[in-house]
C-alpha cells in the first residue's frame, strides 16, 4: 500500500510540474530590431561634366548701312517739256549695229513711255556679270543712239544702274563702292548734248547736292 501511494504522489508532482512549465511564457530566443525605421541619408557624389571646349563667345556685329548723303539734283538739267505724240517708227539705218539687238528694242520701244531727256525711250539689258548696256531711240524720228552703258560705265559693286527721268537730260550710269565693305561712292554719270547728239562725262560736284 505504501508503495502504491508513494507511486502516485509522483505521479501527481510530474504533472504539476509539467503543466507549470507549459503556462511559463515562452521568451524569444531574438530580440526584434526597433520597428522604426531610421532614414539614412546617402549622399551620393554627381558627377561634374565640364566642357573640354570652352564657348566660344559670338559678338555679333550690327552691319552698317550704306547712307548716301547727297542727292542727284536731276532738276538742274531739266527739259523743256517731256513729249507725248505718237512715236515715230524705229530708223535702225541710223545705226545699223543696233539690228543685233532689233528683237530687244523693238520690244522695250514698243512697251515703254518716253523716260529720258524729253522725247526718247532708253532701252536697255544685261549683257554679262554686273553689266548692262543698251539704246535709247528718239521719239520724234527714231533714230538709235548708244546708252553710256557697257564697258567703262559700270562696276562690281554698283548700289544702283541706270538712272534717268523722263525730264532731264542727265544720266546715272551707276553708282559704285570701291569693295564691298567700303562706306563711300562715287558716281559714273554723262549729261546728253541735244544739239551734238551726244553724251559727255559729267563730275559728280555738277549735280549732287548736300542733305545736310
Amino acid at each position: 500500500m505504501l508503495g502504491k501511494k508513494i507511486l502516485n504522489l509522483a505521479l501527481v508532482t510530474y504533472i504539476l510540474v509539467f503543466t507549470a512549465c507549459n503556462n511559463e511564457p515562452k521568451q524569444n530566443q531574438a530580440e526584434l530590431a526597433d520597428t522604426a525605421s531610421v532614414a539614412i541619408a546617402i549622399e551620393v557624389p554627381q558627377a561634374i561634366v565640364k566642357d573640354s571646349i570652352p564657348t566660344a563667345t559670338i559678338v555679333e556685329e550690327e552691319e552698317e548701312e550704306l547712307e548716301l548723303t547727297d542727292s542727284v539734283n536731276f532738276a538742274k538739267y531739266a527739259v523743256e517739256e517731256v513729249s507725248n505724240l505718237k512715236k515715230a517708227p524705229i530708223d535702225f539705218s541710223s545705226y545699223p549695229e543696233a539690228r543685233s539687238f532689233r528683237t530687244r528694242i523693238i520690244e522695250g520701244y514698243k512697251e515703254m513711255e518716253v523716260n529720258f531727256a524729253g522725247h526718247y525711250v532708253a532701252i536697255y539689258f544685261g549683257c554679262g556679270a554686273s553689266c548692262i548696256m543698251g539704246f535709247m531711240v528718239d521719239v520724234n524720228d527714231g533714230k538709235i543712239y548708244d546708252l553710256p552703258l557697257g564697258e567703262g560705265k559700270m562696276c562690281f559693286w554698283a548700289m544702283d544702274r541706270a538712272l534717268h527721268l523722263a525730264s532731264s537730260k542727265l544720266f546715272i550710269s551707276s553708282i559704285c563702292k570701291q569693295n564691298e565693305n567700303d562706306k563711300n561712292v562715287f558716281y559714273i554719270a554723262s549729261l546728253w548734248d541735244e544739239e551734238a547728239k551726244e553724251f559727255k562725262d559729267i563730275d559728280k560736284k555738277e549735280f549732287l547736292v548736300s542733305t545736310n
